[in-house]
């Protein structure tokens, strides 16, 4: 680790996490931006979490800063050619620049981590977000996703909404990363380097 950098560990969920991650999902800041922002009952918590063990379709990280968890990191679809992920950082008072974190892990992963042979194994990282949710598109943006689609969803508080669907073909990102980067300030792009999956 860099000094005076934080480290950045992402680690599978364990049940040691389980009500942590509970209490961020049903808070009302991470609640709005979900597609379901009903409350998550207990029990249908701890059922998610029992399938997840079973299910190699999905993978879901705490990530963790200096040793305390902030946020996670959630992939589905990983046993098609096309994963989509998803995350947020369940704590507020964060190293600036976490989101970012999240946004490098997730294409790292899903591009780096599956390199076979020099073949990737995905072809493209999926991604939804509402309309409303504006940190989170204009991440999409700085990192060159292509928005390859909208539909309309609901109404939340009386107003209508879309979902914009992204993708972002896991070549590109092999070639845009540093240039991607280095659109950032410095410590973040410092801060990237020292990314690490635990699994």
């Amino acid at each position: 680790m860099k000094i005076g950098l934080p480290s950045h560990e992402f680690r599978p969920l364990t049940e040691q996490e389980l009500t942590l991650v509970w209490q961020w999902r049903n808070s009302p800041r991470i609640q709005q931006n979900m597609h379901n922002n009903e409350a998550v009952a207990w029990q249908s918590h701890c059922n998610w979490f029992e399938g997840l063990q079973i299910d190699r379709s999905r993978s879901f990280f705490v990530l963790w800063q200096n040793q305390r968890p902030i946020g996670v990191l959630n992939f589905s679809g990983l046993d098609t050619f096309t994963p989509e992920w998803g995350c947020y950082l369940g704590e507020t008072n964060v190293w600036p620049g976490s989101g970012i974190m999240l946004e490098v892990a997730a294409l790292d992963y899903a591009a780096m981590g599956y390199v076979r042979e020099n073949q990737l194994k995905y072809s493209h990282l999926l991604a939804q977000v509402l309309s409303f949710n504006h940190a989170a598109n204009k991440m999409h943006k700085l990192f060159e996703y292509e928005q390859v689609r909208q539909e309309p969803a609901a109404e939340r508080d009386g107003n209508p909404f879309t979902v914009l669907h992204y993708s972002y073909e896991l070549k590109q990102w092999l070639h845009k990363r540093e240039k991607v980067l280095n659109k950032l300030p410095k410590n973040i792009r410092l801060a990237s380097t020292q990314i690490q999956f635990l699994e």
